[in-house]
């Protein structure tokens, strides 16, 4: 397979970064939290497209950080955050560990071990430095049902994003990203 040069490469980072800018600020604007959490996870997707060529890593990681500044920038809403947290780079840990890691079950209990390192350190931030207290998020439910709630929510979430990735390397790439 042929090597992208440098400016298909840019391009593919400004395409990722446009259209995770673009779904950034729906799920910010929109009032549906369902449409809201669709447009997060293809923002989140938008990483793998630069992520899965020569030199993606930094591709990817100048994506991600750009969209983040933007992000704030212009709509800095909750999914924003959300982004930053944990969603925009989870793609880079994932290719690295897919990269990394021969056994899937193994994989999977990295990457759910990393995305709840990631929502524990976005909580610790918001109760400690923004005096946010977490536990009005779902006060009806105890502590338990939350963590339960979120695990699910976070296996759903990589299942769909292997998926995706798989789409896109099986049959979007060629048509996103050609090789001349």
């Amino acid at each position: 397979m042929k090597r992208l040069t440098g400016s298909m490469m840019l391009a593919a980072a400004g395409m990722s970064t446009a259209v995770a800018l673009l779904m950034l600020f729906a799920a910010n604007v929109l009032k549906s939290p369902v449409l809201s959490a669709i447009c997060l996870f293809i923002a989140s997707v938008m990483t793998w497209v630069p992520l899965r060529e020569d030199s993606g890593y930094v591709f990817a990681g100048a994506s991600f950080m750009l969209t983040s500044v933007i992000a704030l920038l212009i709509c800095g809403g909750p999914f924003t955050y959300l982004y930053i947290m944990l969603f925009g780079h989870y793609g880079i840990a994932y290719l690295f560990a897919r990269q990394h890691i021969e056994d899937d079950l193994l994989r999977w209990l990295v990457m759910l071990l990393y995305a709840n390192l990631f929502i524990a350190g976005g909580l610790a931030i918001a109760s400690y430095l923004f005096y946010y207290d977490v536990r009005t998020l779902a006060p009806e439910l105890p502590v338990w049902a939350i963590i339960l709630i979120m695990e699910v929510g976070l296996v759903i979430f990589g299942v769909l994003y292997h998926f995706c990735c798989d789409l896109f390397d099986t049959h979007a790439r060629k048509v996103l990203l050609p090789r001349r």
